[in-house]
C-alpha cells in the first residue's frame, strides 16, 4: 500500500525557503526608494503650500495695505476654509509680520527650513 510520491509535483521547502529569501532581499533593497519618494512628495507639498500661502498673503495686502499679523486672518477669504498648512514634518508653518515685511518658513523632510519665495529678511 505505499505510494509512489516521486510522480507528485510540487516545490521542496528548501525551494520555498530559497524564494521566500530573494523575496525578502528584493523588498530590503525596495524600500530605500520608497522612503524617498514619499520625502519627495512631502517637500513638494510644502513648496505647493508655501506658494499658495504667499499668494493669499499678497492678495490679503492688495485689499488691506498691509501684510496680515496672522495666516489665521487669510482662511475663508484667501484660503479654503478648513485647510491646514503643515510643513513636511507635520509642525504648523512659522510666520512672522513686521506689517510692511513678512518671513513664512517650515522644515522639509530633513528637517532644513525652507523659506518661502515672497518673504522678506526680518531681523528677529
Amino acid at each position: 500500500m505505499l505510494k509512489n510520491l516521486r510522480g507528485n509535483a510540487g516545490f521542496t521547502l528548501l525551494e520555498v525557503l530559497a524564494v521566500v529569501a530573494l523575496l525578502g532581499i528584493l523588498g530590503a533593497m525596495l524600500m530605500p526608494s520608497l522612503d524617498s519618494a514619499a520625502d519627495r512628495a512631502k517637500n513638494a507639498k510644502l513648496q505647493s503650500d508655501l506658494a499658495t500661502i504667499d499668494n493669499a498673503i499678497v492678495l490679503y495686502k492688495m485689499d488691506n495695505g498691509s501684510y496680515p499679523d496672522s495666516l489665521e486672518v487669510l482662511s475663508d477669504e484667501y484660503i479654503a476654509a478648513g485647510k491646514e498648512f503643515t510643513d513636511a514634518l507635520g509642525d504648523d508653518l512659522s510666520y512672522t509680520s513686521t506689517g510692511i515685511t513678512y518671513k513664512l518658513t517650515g522644515k522639509n523632510a530633513n528637517g532644513e527650513t525652507v523659506t518661502s519665495d515672497g518673504s522678506s529678511a526680518i531681523s528677529e
